[in-house]
């Protein structure tokens, strides 16, 4: 018996959760989609728990990624309308024809903007409706993400300067879309596995700063974004070169945007660090995250990688 044909007599009521923000409806419908993976709850609410690298409207769906590279699907875009609203099948977990409805709504209201959650579609799981709806209900459920997102709304007054950082990643990515590159040197990296190794990258940070918003487990170690086998992953989930530098922009984006959302506390909190270059461990120590995410990464990660590019250009 399918799930459709053991439907409740009547229908159910959708679940809907609202908070207000102190932006315009463009600069909202921006920072819930284009930042989902700085400010969604990804320790508590995704699938790959601490060990998640953010959540991004790609091609369609909504997909959360792990440091790795691996990725699961949350769900289809229905209805995309920026900046008023967006409708999305929603099944994370679970296999796509296993969905429900998810509507946002972005309503101008005085000087910010109403952003309504209706979560919906419930009549598709028969007797399970009630049992599935209830897990959407309560404190730890939409309203806590919706918290969530407008804790990363908020502009904070103490946020540090990223000005170097943003001016570090244009450099790279300006480089990377030059395009014409040659092949590296034995024993080095394409220019695709260098594009591929600065988002796993990212995607590692972004999981550390969700980790010192929600006190969870910290520790930041870049053996995952020089595996190969990752590297390859990460390259074969792209069309062609265009997408992969636009699916690191919008990493850098949210690596940028968690970043963002930290305190002074936060970001003088000490971080276990276990960093290899070429084979050698370079550091295995605790160090303030505000040195590897915002110093080491502007001064140093970024300009050699925008070099290295650089040089296999010159080489084509």
């Amino acid at each position: 018996m399918t799930a459709s044909s053991n439907q409740p007599a009547s229908p159910i009521a959708p679940v809907v959760r609202a908070a207000w923000v102190l932006r315009p409806p463009e600069e909202a419908f921006q920072i819930f989609t284009d930042e989902i993976g700085a400010w969604w709850p990804l320790p508590s609410h995704g699938l790959f728990s601490a060990r998640s690298g953010g959540v991004a409207f790609l091609n369609g769906q909504l997909v959360e990624r792990a440091i790795d590279g691996t990725e699961a699907v949350w769900g289809e875009i229905k209805t995309w309308e920026p900046p008023s609203r967006l409708v999305m099948s929603w099944h994370p977990g679970r296999a796509e024809p296993d969905a429900s409805e998810v509507e946002v709504l972005f309503v101008p209201d005085g000087d910010g903007t109403r952003v309504i959650v209706e979560h919906r579609g419930w009549e598709t799981f028969g007797t399970e409706a009630t049992s599935r709806r209830r897990d959407y209900v309560g404190p730890g459920a939409w309203g806590y993400v919706l918290d969530h997102y407008a804790d990363g709304v908020e502009v904070r007054g103490d946020a540090p300067d990223l000005s170097a950082l943003e001016t570090a990643y244009e450099a790279f990515f300006g480089e990377a879309g030059q395009g014409d590159f040659g092949p590296p040197p034995p024993g080095h990296w394409t220019a695709d596995e260098v594009i591929a190794h600065v988002a796993l990258n990212d995607a590692a940070m972004i999981s550390v700063g969700q980790g010192l918003v929600h006190g969870t487990d910290l520790r930041f170690e870049n053996l995952v974004c020089h595996d190969p086998s990752a590297l390859t992953r990460w390259i074969k989930s792209c069309a062609n070169r265009y997408e992969l530098i636009e699916r690191g922009r919008r990493v850098a984006q949210q690596s940028v945007g968690a970043i963002r959302r930290l305190s002074p506390e936060h970001l003088a909190t000490e971080v276990d660090c276990r960093l290899v270059h070429e084979g050698d461990v370079v550091l295995d120590a605790p160090r303030p995250w505000e040195a590897i995410a915002i110093t080491a990464q502007a001064g140093m990660h970024l300009p050699a990688h925008t070099e290295q590019l650089r040089n296999l250009r010159s080489k084509a």
